[in-house]
């Protein structure tokens, strides 16, 4: 998966990132003397929950599921990532292991940091150090955030939201700026993204379609242009 060679200027890396990190980051790789090039295929994994970390990785294109078994044997997406990304932050040191599985929902390239390199990068030179501990707090804050739209945030602008970030990457934009896309996830997927049940935001897309705000047919959605707007004051 991770090729030989350096990646010392990551001109790929998309430029519409919002996350804290993308602040930290810009369009530049962290540790660019520390990586190698990777690519992985649509549904292919990263990495499993239960796994040693070997490293971090860089996303310059593509997306990437965060998912986690929870105690019910159930799968679920915590988390999209998008270009600009720089996980995991948190538990690369210490030996730790994976708490999520990463797997690719579209071909996906970027750098990889071997966490051997980055350790023997932290004896040598404490902005490594202090660099990781800025990604770390950012990885932090953007849970956070996720965390408080999920409980603030009307569960039809949460909907929204996933649909129009999804589309963002990997949608088609159409002569009347609606979007088209296939979803990556199952339905079932994206409800649990958004903090709801299968039935309940089976409920919803009925509503937001015969609103037009949305067309679907199994997982080939479009967004029309109307949903760009707020849709919480008209589906609560």
């Amino acid at each position: 998966m991770v090729s030989s060679g350096n990646c010392r200027n990551c001109d790929a890396w998309a430029t519409r990132q919002r996350q804290p990190i993308r602040d930290i980051l810009g369009s530049r790789c962290p540790f660019p003397q520390l990586s190698s090039r990777f690519s992985v295929g649509r549904g292919q994994n990263l990495f499993h929950q239960g796994d040693r970390v070997g490293g971090s990785f860089s996303l310059a294109s593509g997306m990437v599921a965060l998912e986690r078994v929870d105690v019910n044997g159930a799968l679920v997406i915590l988390k999209i990532l998008q270009p600009g990304a720089f996980f995991p932050c948190a538990n690369l040191l210490g030996e730790s292991r994976h708490e999520t599985s990463a797997r690719a929902l579209s071909d996906v390239t970027g750098c990889f940091v071997p966490v051997e390199r980055l350790t023997t990068a932290l004896r040598e030179d404490p902005a490594i150090g202090i660099a990781l501990l800025k990604l770390s707090s950012a990885e932090i804050r953007e849970n956070e955030e996720t965390i408080f739209r999920l409980y603030s945030t009307d569960l039809p602008d949460r909907v929204l939201t996933a649909l129009m970030t999804l589309a963002d990457e990997m949608g088609a934009r159409e002569d009347n700026g609606d979007i088209t896309l296939t979803l990556p996830i199952s339905w079932r997927d994206m409800a649990a993204m958004v903090g709801t049940g299968p039935e309940v935001i089976s409920r919803l897309l009925r509503r937001l379609s015969d609103a037009g705000r949305i067309s679907f047919r199994g997982r080939k959605v479009t967004l029309h242009h109307a949903a760009a707007r707020p849709a919480a004051d008209r589906y609560c």
